[in-house]
C-alpha cells in the first residue's frame, strides 16, 4: 500500500471500503460464511489525496480536450463502462464496453483520486461525475487519437464487443487498450423464424426486422437499454433499444411474454420491431434485442421524489396510480405468464396521455430476481438457500463443502416437496423456452403464494407512491439520485386510512419484525446500521462491521431454514401455531381487495 494511504500506528479504520468484488463480502448470504478476502489495504484506505484536475464537462459527461473526445454515458459496478468516441458519431448502438479491473487491483495512489469506492455504487451518468470517467475519457483519448485507421477498426467490432483494461495506470499514456471482437455471440441468438416456430406464433404475430446497423445510438437509459432514432426516412422517432450482449435467453423469454400479454394502458406495449444481427449466407439474421416505446417523463423513481420537493405532487395523482398499478397487476395476474416478479419504482414509467392526466406503465418482464429490499421474504429466503447449495445459482466458490451440502439437502428436500424439476437450473447460454422463465423461486409457489408475493411488492410500491419517495429502502449494491431521505416502513405522508393498508401489504417485511437490514451503505462504504456516521451517530469499525456483516447473514439463513420448515409442515396439513406465526404470506389481503380499499379511499376524498 501506498504511503498516501498508510494508517498511523493506533489509528482507528471505521467502515469498509466497497468494490465489486466485495460485494459477495456483504451482498449476499455468502458473506456469513466465508472469511473476507485480504483487500491490500482497499478495504481501509483514507480518502485523503487530491483529485486529478478536471478536464470533463459535468453537464454533459463528455471529453473536450481535442477532437478525439469521448463519452461515458453509464457504468455497472465500475467495472464495465459505456464509452462513446464522440467523433465517430453518428453510431449504431453496438454496446461496445469497456472493462477494467475491479477496484482493489487499481494502484493505490489512485483509489482516491479516481473515487474508485464510489464508483461501485453508481450506475448511471452521474459516474461523469467522478475522477474514474475522467480518467477514461483521457486515456480513450490518447488511445483512439494515435492507434492506426482507428475509426474503421470500430466500426467495423461486431455487436457486443469489449475494449480491455488490464491494468489501470496513472499516467494516461500507459493505459493500454485491447478490443476482444464479440464473434461467439450470434451462436447464441436465434432467427426470428426459429423464435416464432418455438412459440407457436402466427407470423402476423411477430414484429417487422430491422438490422441494428440501422439504428442511431442517442444516450444510454440504462446498462441493457438504450435510446436510439430510426433512419430518417422513417420520421426520426426515438425508441427503446433492449438488448442482450451475452446470453439472449432472458431477452428472449420477455419478448415472448410481451408479445403474448393482451394490451392494456398500464402495460407497456408489444415491441414494434425486432432488432438483428446479419449473419453470414445461408444463415438466417438473428435476434439480438427489440424496440419499444420510449417515455419521456421517466420512472417513478426520479419523478415522485422530484414533483414532492417542488410542490407538483398531488395526493389525487398518488391514489390514481396507486390504483393503475393494481389494476395492471389484476391484469397480469391472470395473463399467461403468470406472475411479475420485479416490481419497484423504476419499473413504472410515466406517459403522457392526450385525453387525461399522465398514466403509469409498467416494463421490464424477464419474471427475474429482484433486489433484496422489493422481494418477498418468502421469495428471497429460497434464493439465498439456493445461493449456499446449488453451484448454479453460488456467488462464490468459497463456500466449504459442510455449507454447501447442508443447504443443498433443504434445497433439495423442498423442492421435491413440492414436486419441482430437479436438478435446479438457471437460464442457460442456449435458450430453451421455459414456460415461465427460470427463476424458481415463484415458479415453486402456489398461484394463491404468487399474489400474495405481488400483493408485498404491491405494498411497497403504496409506501413510495404515498410518502413520495423514489426507493423503498438503501440499496447494498447501488445508488440513485435521491436516496437516504427516507427509510420503509417510516411513515410521514401517507394518509392515516392508508397506512393499514400497506402494513397487511407488506406482512412479513423484516422491517415491521426486527428492523432494517443491519448493513447499511453511506456512499461508496458501509456500516453498521446504529453506527454510520450520520445524525449524530459514530461510525463504526472495520472489525465491527466485519462483525455485523457475518452475524446478520448467519441469523438471516437461520430465519431462512425456519420458514421453509414451517412452509413444508404447512404444506402437508401439519403447522403448529409457531409455524403459522412464520408464514405471513397467508395473512395479506389480494389484489382485487388492496383496489377495492384504494377506491374506497378514492371515494372518501369527494
Amino acid at each position: 500500500m501506498s504511503h498516501a494511504h498508510s494508517l498511523a500506528p493506533g489509528q482507528k479504520v471505521f467502515g469498509i471500503n466497497i468494490s465489486n468484488r466485495l460485494r459477495r463480502n456483504y451482498v449476499f448470504p455468502a458473506a456469513g460464511f466465508i472469511p473476507f478476502p485480504d483487500t491490500h489495504g482497499y478495504a481501509e484506505y483514507q480518502d485523503n489525496t487530491p483529485p486529478l484536475p478536471e478536464k470533463l464537462d459535468h453537464n454533459s459527461g463528455k471529453s473536450f480536450s481535442g477532437d478525439n473526445g469521448w463519452s461515458i454515458e453509464y457504468a455497472s459496478f465500475g467495472v464495465r463502462y459505456a464509452a462513446i468516441p464522440l467523433f465517430l458519431l453518428p453510431l449504431p448502438p453496438s454496446r461496445i464496453e469497456v472493462i477494467i479491473p475491479d477496484q482493489i487491483d487499481w494502484p493505490a495512489e489512485l483509489w482516491s483520486k479516481l473515487d474508485a469506492r464510489d464508483s461501485v455504487h453508481v450506475d448511471s451518468s452521474r459516474i461523469v461525475k467522478l475522477g474514474i470517467a475522467r480518467h477514461l475519457c483521457r486515456a480513450l483519448e490518447h488511445w483512439s487519437s494515435r492507434a492506426e485507421n482507428f475509426e474503421k477498426h470500430y466500426r467495423s467490432l461486431p455487436f457486443g464487443s469489449t475494449i480491455r483494461v488490464s491494468r489501470l495506470k496513472a499516467n494516461v499514456q500507459d493505459i493500454e487498450f485491447v478490443t476482444i471482437p464479440n464473434d461467439w455471440l450470434p451462436e447464441y441468438m436465434l432467427s426470428a423464424e426459429t423464435l416464432r416456430k418455438m412459440w407457436g406464433f402466427e407470423r402476423e404475430k411477430m414484429p417487422p426486422e430491422i438490422d441494428y446497423t440501422q439504428l442511431r445510438f442517442e444516450k444510454h437509459l440504462s446498462s441493457e437499454v438504450i435510446l436510439i432514432s430510426l433512419p430518417p426516412d422513417s420520421g426520426e422517432k426515438r425508441m427503446v433499444f433492449k438488448s442482450q450482449k451475452r446470453t439472449p435467453a432472458t431477452l428472449y423469454h420477455e419478448l415472448k411474454n410481451l408479445l403474448s400479454l393482451s394490451p392494456a394502458r398500464t402495460i407497456i406495449r408489444a415491441p414494434q420491431y425486432l432488432v438483428t444481427l446479419a449473419c453470414p449466407a445461408p444463415s438466417e439474421n438473428r435476434v439480438c434485442g427489440f424496440l419499444l416505446e420510449y417515455y419521456e417523463l421517466g420512472s417513478l423513481q426520479d419523478i415522485l421524489p422530484k414533483w414532492r420537493l417542488n410542490g407538483t405532487l398531488k395526493l389525487h395523482q398518488q391514489v390514481n396510480w396507486a390504483k393503475e398499478v393494481t389494476s395492471a397487476l389484476i391484469h397480469l395476474n391472470s395473463a399467461p405468464g403468470q406472475f411479475y416478479s420485479d416490481l419497484r419504482m423504476d419499473q413504472i414509467l410515466l406517459s403522457h396521455n392526450n385525453d387525461g392526466p399522465e398514466t403509469v406503465v409498467l416494463i421490464d418482464f424477464e419474471q427475474n430476481r429482484n433486489v433484496y429490499n422489493w422481494a418477498p421474504p418468502e421469495i428471497y429466503y429460497l434464493e439465498w438457500v439456493a445461493e449456499l447449495g446449488s453451484p448454479e445459482f453460488a456467488r462464490t466458490d468459497e463456500l466449504s463443502k459442510e455449507t454447501m451440502d447442508k443447504y443443498s439437502g433443504i434445497l433439495t428436500r423442498y423442492l421435491f416437496s413440492r414436486d419441482y424439476p430437479l436438478p435446479l437450473r438457471a437460464a442457460g447460454a442456449i435458450y430453451d423456452n421455459p414456460p415461465h422463465g427460470w427463476y424458481f423461486p415463484w415458479l415453486a409457489s402456489t398461484p394463491q403464494e404468487r399474489e400474495s408475493g405481488t400483493v408485498y411488492e404491491l405494498g411497497k410500491v403504496l409506501w413510495c407512491l404515498f410518502e413520495g419517495v423514489g426507493d423503498a429502502d438503501i440499496i447494498l449494491g447501488r445508488s440513485n439520485v435521491y436516496e437516504a431521505e427516507q427509510r420503509f416502513p417510516e411513515f410521514r405522508r401517507t394518509p392515516e386510512p392508508l397506512r393499514d393498508l400497506i402494513r397487511n401489504c407488506t406482512a412479513g417485511a423484516r422491517e415491521w419484525i426486527d428492523g432494517p437490514i443491519k448493513i447499511y451503505r453511506r456512499e461508496g462504504k458501509i456500516f453498521p446500521l446504529g453506527k454510520t456516521g450520520l445524525n449524530g451517530e459514530p461510525e463504526g469499525t472495520l472489525e465491527e462491521t466485519k462483525e455485523t456483516i457475518k452475524t446478520f447473514w448467519q441469523n438471516e439463513m437461520s430465519k431462512a431454514e425456519a420458514f421453509i420448515l414451517a412452509r413444508e409442515r404447512y404444506d402437508k396439513g401439519e403447522a403448529t401455531e409457531d409455524d403459522l406465526n412464520l408464514l405471513h404470506y397467508l395473512r395479506r389481503p389480494t389484489l382485487n381487495e388492496v383496489f377495492q380499499s384504494l377506491k374506497k379511499f378514492e371515494e372518501s376524498m369527494l
